[in-house]
């Protein structure tokens, strides 16, 4: 297990989910231009937490076998 990969997927996951949090898009009608400008940033932090989930399991399956 290399516990640099670790440290940075946990930071992936943590930043992801704030941002995630921060810029809900959902609470403004798609026809208004902030609802497009917050998906884009939704969906970068989607990506950014996913990125960290996949490298702690994958680092997390190192360690079992």
């Amino acid at each position: 297990m290399n516990i640099q990969f670790f440290i940075v997927g946990v930071c992936f996951l943590i930043v992801g989910v704030i941002l995630m949090w921060k810029y809900k898009f959902f609470k403004y009608k798609a026809i208004d231009t902030l609802f497009y400008t917050e998906l884009k940033v939704f969906l970068g932090a989607l990506i950014l937490a996913g990125m960290g989930l996949a490298i702690i399991i994958n680092e997390l399956k190192k360690v079992i076998n």
